[in-house]
């Protein structure tokens, strides 16, 4: 359905563009060629659609729910709309029974004429396979039939007296035989039809024929003297008052009337085109074709989704049952270690340190640093920066509802602070640090969100370290602590004072 509405918007646009170029075409190039622009709508009638592969559906399509006020508009969705889907369809159909049946009307008026013209018609002569007959039912010479092609004649008319008049009847009907004017009569029918409700078809209908009696005479006078023109001319005017005869080829075209008359008597007295003019308006008609399939209809090839799908392959056979999950450990092992060797005190989170994973005696270990080191290299930092580690004892699970579990975190550097915290009231651990290491101890408690309170204890260990380098250690675990959002804000709050008055202190004895 797209397609023909597509061609229906389309034809009626180049429709408009040839009547418009339909007159200065004649005078610049001739007859012949306005009479040509003609097949510009007709072959874009015929021009299939151009089918494109199917764009990809999209994926995880979201439905969309208006809002108002913050609610759903829920009895606006129930509420029936008022539709009128129905509307389209019945236009439609309307137009397409509409021109069915103004295809039926024109195709039996024909077959009425052609009947009526070859009843009591009788044979006077034959020109290179077409019949030529005298009947009483022909007003005036006039050229029907695609396959059987006739021209029929007045009654009498092979023995009136002016044989250069009737020479010249019969070579113009004869012209449109060869000239394939009555193909090209039935090939606009179908263009007629999709536009039967369009005054401007009705137009170009009467144009077209204008230009095809006109370039039937430029082709019959061609290469004529003056004399003979001029009686052609007048021929054309003495069958101006003829009857109308559709489809039919006639020499008085009576389908348009007396402008049809005029138009045809002022081309003829126009000069012929030369050669290159003829040969210029042939290379624009051709462009102007081969630029039609830019409007082509265009469509899309069934999406996936209708693609008949492969049979499925056969279901696989079935699991075997799981084993018995082990018992849970009572004890975990705290296993994971980060150690930053990097000047300037340590910044776990610094994007530009070097990464280095490392996994030695049941522990993880990730080394930081902001050099290029060697496999040797980190391995001896990474033993150095172990060995002060102190020992941490096992921290058993609490049981269920006794609250969090014991959370470890660790800052570790060359001689820099190592930074112990677990959260909790019970189980208690005791965190030892290693002996001779200054130690600081900071806890905090507030209650939670449940009411049970919530404890936090962290203790400082810094083996050997100075003062000036146990204050920075302190500084980065500040900036770590201040912007952990996994601890409560009050407690978070109070651990920093605590810490700021921890660093006042040791900066003013360092």
């Amino acid at each position: 359905m797209t397609w023909l509405i597509d061609t229906l918007v389309t034809t009626g646009a180049l429709i408009v563009l040839v009547l418009l170029l339909r007159r200065p075409v004649s005078r610049h190039f001739g007859p012949g060629m306005a009479y040509a622009l003609w097949g510009l709508p007709l072959l874009r009638l015929f021009l299939p659609p151009l089918v494109l592969p199917a764009a990809p559906a999209p994926v995880g399509a979201t439905e969309v729910v208006m809002m108002s006020g913050g609610h759903a508009t829920a009895a606006a969705a129930a509420a029936p709309a008022l539709s009128f889907a129905w509307v389209e369809p019945l236009l439609i159909g309307l137009w397409l029974a509409g021109a069915v049946g103004f295809l039926v009307w024109r195709l039996l008026g024909y077959r009425a004429l052609r009947s009526e013209l070859l009843a009591g018609a009788r044979p006077v002569g034959t020109v290179d396979g077409i019949r030529l007959v005298e009947t009483p039912a022909a007003p005036t010479p006039l050229a029907f039939g695609l396959t059987d092609k006739v021209i029929a004649l007045p009654h009498g008319f092979m023995a009136q007296p002016d044989q250069t008049a009737r020479d010249l009847a019969i070579a113009h009907e004869l012209e449109h035989h060869r000239g394939r004017d009555l193909a090209v009569n039935m090939a606009m029918q179908p263009l007629l039809a999709l536009h039967w409700f369009n005054p401007l078809a009705w137009l170009a209908w009467r144009a077209l024929r204008r230009d095809q009696e006109a370039a039937c005479d430029a082709r019959v006078v061609a290469g004529r003297d003056h004399a003979i023109r001029a009686a052609y001319g007048a021929l054309i005017a003495d069958y101006a008052r003829a009857p109308r005869v559709s489809l039919a080829a006639s020499i008085a075209c009576p389908v348009v009337g007396e402008a049809s008359v005029i138009h045809r008597l002022r081309s003829l007295t126009m000069s012929d085109p030369t050669p290159t003019r003829r040969n210029l308006g042939r290379l624009l008609l051709a462009g102007a074709a081969l630029a039609l399939p830019l409007t082509a209809s265009v469509t899309y090839a069934a999406a996936q989704e209708d693609v008949v799908a492969p049979p499925a392959p056969p279901a696989p056979p079935a699991a075997p049952a799981a084993p018995e999950a082990p018992e849970a450990p009572k004890v975990v092992k705290q296993h994971r270690i980060v150690i930053v060797d990097k000047e300037g005190g340590a910044t776990v989170n610094d994007p530009d340190l070097k990464t280095r994973i490392v996994t030695k005696d049941g522990k993880t270990i990730v080394f930081k640093s902001d050099k290029a080191l060697s496999e040797k290299e980190i391995e001896a930092r990474v033993e150095k920066a172990l060995a002060s580690i102190p020992d941490m004892p096992d921290l058993p699970i609490p049981p269920e509802g006794a609250g969090p579990r014991v959370v470890l975190k660790r800052v570790h550097g060359d001689g820099a602070p190592h930074v112990m915290a677990f959260s909790g009231a019970d189980p208690k651990v005791a965190i030892a640090c290693a002996e001779g290491a200054k130690t600081s101890t900071f806890e905090s408690e507030t209650p939670a969100v449940d009411g049970k309170k919530q404890k936090v204890v962290m203790r400082f260990c810094s083996a050997g370290a100075a003062l000036a380098k146990a204050a920075d250690g302190l500084k980065s675990a500040r900036d770590r602590i201040s912007k952990d959002d996994k601890l409560s804000p009050a407690i978070r709050e109070d651990i920093v004072k605590q810490l700021d008055a921890e660093i006042e202190r040791l900066s003013k004895q360092g």
